[in-house]
């Protein structure tokens, strides 16, 4: 406000009143409005001049609370996502330009990735529709003398659904069930997502001829995986039933 002119007030909004006393509360409200625009401008100010530093330690202090608080609730430091955040999360660092310690992911033809059978001098690889993975970890299933040796060195998709390991250890998946393709993709997924083996590049699997006849069905060979529902293809040998785990001690 500014002081009286003849008799008149000039209000906030440039207006002149009378300085009668009708208007006093009019006044007296827009000067309170006034102080409250000042304090809030002021608030402001104060936000905007305040460190880096000190924003960054806030927000510091929220990230730090939030495993905390976590624990406390479920038991868990990440709200019990970590199944479903960590693997995302280690496929994208292990394969991303970022990261400087990445592995080069390599294009095998199926006769270089043979020479990963098992054999003692080299890591053990094995493929499931073209993608390669590194099984070294568990050389006791997939090395020479292990119980699942015949997946090693090559893209044997079509047994890991059928559990046909002698004539099945091939990449033809033509003729699949509904019920094996969602087994294949089960397996898909379990070497995608595993802590153990990584993936280490693609096959350059020869095309198939869809001239050349179907694979013979046949039964699980073998009592591990007959007898053994978490076997591969243990489950997917017979439709309509659950698709196969992961074999025991991967």
């Amino acid at each position: 406000m500014v002081p009286r002119n003849s008799g008149k007030i000039k209000t906030s909004y440039g207006n002149q009143v009378t300085n009668k006393p009708a208007n006093k509360a009019i006044l007296a409200n827009q000067r309170r409005q006034q102080e409250h625009n000042a304090r809030v401008k002021a608030k402001q100010d104060q936000r905007s001049q305040k460190p880096p530093s000190s924003r960054f330690f806030t927000i510091f202090l929220f990230l730090a609370f939030l495993p905390l608080f976590s624990s406390f609730v479920t038991q868990s430091y990440t709200f019990n996502l970590s199944p479903y955040l960590l693997p995302p999360l280690r496929r994208f660092w292990t394969e991303s330009s970022l990261n400087p310690w990445r592995r080069e992911m390599k294009v095998f033809s199926p006769v270089q990735l043979a020479m990963y059978d098992g054999r003692e001098d080299m890591p053990v690889y094995l493929a499931i529709d073209g993608v390669v993975y590194d099984v070294s970890a568990n050389r006791r299933i997939y090395g020479k003398g292990g119980s699942y040796n015949m997946m090693a060195g090559r893209d044997a998709s079509r047994a890991f659904v059928t559990g046909c390991f002698e004539t099945h250890l091939t990449h033809d998946i033509r003729g699949l069930s509904s019920n094996e393709m969602a087994s294949l993709n089960h397996w898909k997924s379990f070497f995608a997502n595993s802590d153990k083996y990584l993936k280490v590049g693609t096959v350059l699997n020869p095309p198939i001829n869809p001239k050349t006849p179907l694979p013979s069905p046949c039964r699980a060979i073998g009592s591990d995986s007959s007898n053994d529902p978490q076997a591969p293809g243990a489950a997917a040998a017979e439709r309509g039933k659950a698709k196969p785990g992961p074999v025991r001690g991967h």
